[in-house]
């Protein structure tokens, strides 16, 4: 199975490359995990990778569920993944969205909240590709 991830410079993108490998382009994959937030660049990315055919793994984050006090456009961001990832999801698109909370990685080293480990992680996302059923969504917090 060849994988595209996107956010391979650091934390979880970084660590899937690490274990799984990446291939160069979205075309040549069968397997696309978007994980690099960048502005709403990841549902266009999901849309993209949808009218290919391919396999989606989204990393979206569960502060899109609303639980944030105060008003932030990653949240923004991410929510609109989480909905773009349902509608392709009842379209009969094979995408998932995995709304993690804090996981261990230097960019939120500086938040004392529980986090999980960045190995488990993986194996989350490992874990939902290797079902034999689609899987909408997912939400694993420590």
């Amino acid at each position: 199975m060849k994988y595209y991830i996107t956010g391979t410079r650091r934390g979880l993108g970084k660590a899937l490359k690490d274990t799984y490998g990446s291939v160069d382009t979205l075309e040549e994959c069968d397997v696309f995990i978007n994980c690099k937030h960048n502005g709403f660049d990841q549902v266009e990315l999901l849309y993209k990778a949808a009218e290919l055919g391919k396999r989606i793994i989204n990393i979206s984050s569960n502060s899109g569920d609303g639980n944030k006090k105060s008003p932030h456009i990653y949240a923004v961001q991410k929510a609109a993944l989480d909905k773009a990832n349902e509608q392709l999801y009842y379209q009969g698109i094979n995408t998932t969205c995995l709304r993690f909370g804090y996981f261990d990685t230097p960019r939120v080293a500086h938040i004392k909240e529980k986090k999980m480990d960045l190995d488990y992680v993986v194996e989350v996302v490992l874990w939902v590709i290797s079902q034999p059923y689609r899987i909408k969504d997912l939400t694993v917090t420590p």
